[in-house]
């Protein structure tokens, strides 16, 4: 059997190096296209880039340029504020308003009020008949109380316009105490509004007035023309002021009244 030689390889030869083809190119995903937005400016894409990676294939790591701002600091709680206590008023119902307190009333110097409400068959009588039986009777009530820095409940101006087309009263009437306190007393007496008039189912209603006091009254009416039959549409003023005893007060006018005669009218 012959020899198989030990290698068959030419010694000389130059050495074996493999050489391997490139990798193809990874395929990427083309952007959407831009909208016309403007000239100058420029619409963000929104839409990522996706770029397939090889196993064992990673993005290299974008160290910050700009250093990190240190974190904020929390956050203080927000102050709160208790709510007033409510009222039990049970469910489905709304809270009516509470009427304004009349104790500072006492504290203003204003004595004139504005009467409301006033039943349209009432004249002037029927209103001082009113107003005298009130001072009559908050008078009694004083007496009766013995108590100190005891004031007379009392007016000493008057006045009740009237629709002279209808012959009624307008609704509204103006009276002057002579004291504050009367004034206190007589919005408190009637401020829940439960008492009517005598003969009437209106009830009483009141405001403070703009123009107070008698003489600015006089003065306000002492030079007006009133389009009416008789002095009974006037405004009037008391001496003495009227408290409800019945004794004898003067009623003096103030202003004039003017009767406007019927034009008869033609015939043809």
């Amino acid at each position: 059997m012959a020899d198989v030689p030990k290698s068959s390889l030419n010694p000389h030869a130059p050495e074996y190096i493999p050489i391997t083809n490139p990798p193809p190119p990874l395929p990427t995903v083309d952007p959407p296209p831009q909208e016309n937005v403007g000239r100058g400016r420029q619409r963000r894409n929104i839409h990522p880039t996706y770029v397939l990676l090889r196993r064992h294939q990673s993005l290299p790591v974008m160290l910050p340029t700009r250093p990190i701002s240190p974190a904020l600091p929390p956050l203080l709680p927000l102050p709160t504020v208790d709510s007033p206590p409510q009222e039990n008023v049970g469910r489905g119902r709304q809270r009516r308003s509470i009427p304004p307190k009349l104790e500072g009333l006492e504290k203003l110097k204003e004595t004139t009020v504005m009467i409301k409400n006033i039943p349209f068959h009432y004249n002037r009588e029927k209103l001082m008949q009113f107003l005298d039986d009130y001072c009559l009777l908050e008078n009694q009530k004083a007496r009766d109380s013995n108590e100190e820095n005891i004031h007379v409940f009392a007016y000493d101006f008057l006045y009740l316009p009237m629709n002279f087309k209808m012959t009624s009263s307008a609704g509204y009437g103006f009276v002057n105490f002579t004291d504050h306190r009367t004034l206190s007393n007589f919005f408190g007496h009637f401020s829940e509004r439960a008492k009517a008039y005598p003969n009437s189912a209106r009830s009483v209603q009141m405001v403070i007035a703009k123009i107070q006091g008698k003489n600015a009254l006089v003065n306000r009416y002492k030079n007006t023309r009133f389009v009416c039959e008789s002095e009974e549409c006037l405004p009037v003023r008391f001496n003495p002021p009227r408290n409800g005893s019945r004794e004898s007060v003067q009623v003096i006018t103030v202003g004039k009244f003017e009767v406007i005669p019927d034009i008869p009218i033609d015939r043809f």
